[in-house]
């Protein structure tokens, strides 16, 4: 147990230490609602980001002026073009960018630890040994990644609405501990499939597991609108009496 914490606490497996302390920090809240799942705006900009290259990086770099453009903004085209498509090919695109970044960390952590007992014993510079592991350690976790989160990528897999408008009317269920005016998640099944959207409520916060209806989208805030099922059912009820 001693020789595992010093190797954890040197280097190179302090840097992947460190990070798995971050991704600990980040589920802890996770799981108490203060910050959502798989970040809707993270997950965005990665797939936009991926999807670009995949659709326009080859492509953009090659309206280069001159040499410098060619040597400068064609190579980074295809230098991305080249890593989307190792994304694509690992499948590590089908679940939330958080959870694989976690599994990278927890992996890589694993190999360096495992990588470090061994290479301690060899008669190599420890910083030259520490570089590699660092680099070995995280290129085994990314094909290893890919084998663990594909038999849960079907738990992800959200349904999209073809416009906002679609989903306008459809009842919900809070998935965050809060959902408020500034923040929230809520469950919506569409098409057979849970999608998850952001939401907010102007009126009292409603909390994990109540349901709701929703109102409408802004565009401000990026989000749903959403009522309380009750009201909306009770003020449809008064209707029917008067």
């Amino acid at each position: 147990m001693s020789n595992l914490i010093a190797i954890s606490l040197t280097f190179p497996t302090v840097v992947w230490t460190a990070l798995l302390g971050v991704v600990l920090v980040y589920w802890l809240f996770v799981v108490v609602g203060a910050v959502h799942l798989g970040s809707s705006h993270a997950d965005g900009a990665v797939d936009g980001a991926v999807d670009g290259i995949d659709a326009d990086g080859v492509g953009d770099g090659a309206h280069a002026d001159g040499a410098d453009g060619v040597d400068g903004d064609g190579a980074d085209g295809a230098h991305a073009a080249h890593h989307a498509s190792i994304l694509g090919s690992l499948k590590l695109r089908s679940v939330p960018i958080t959870v694989v970044v976690s599994l990278i960390v927890v992996f890589a952590w694993l190999f360096s630890t495992t990588f470090m007992q061994f290479a301690s014993a060899m008669p190599i510079n420890r910083w030259l040994m520490g570089t590699l592991v660092l680099v070995l350690s995280c290129v085994f976790a990314l094909p290893v990644t890919s084998l663990a989160i594909r038999p849960f990528a079907r738990f992800f897999a959200h349904a999209k609405a073809q416009t906002h408008q679609d989903l306008v009317g459809k009842t919900c269920q809070v998935r965050t501990g809060l959902v408020d005016g500034r923040f929230g998640e809520a469950t919506v099944v569409e098409r057979g499939s849970d999608l998850v959207v952001r939401v907010r409520i102007d009126g009292q916060p409603l909390k994990r597991g109540q349901e709701a209806i929703i109102t409408g989208w802004d565009a401000e805030r990026d989000a749903f609108t959403v009522e309380p099922l009750d009201d909306v059912l009770g003020r449809k009820g008064n209707s029917r009496q008067m």
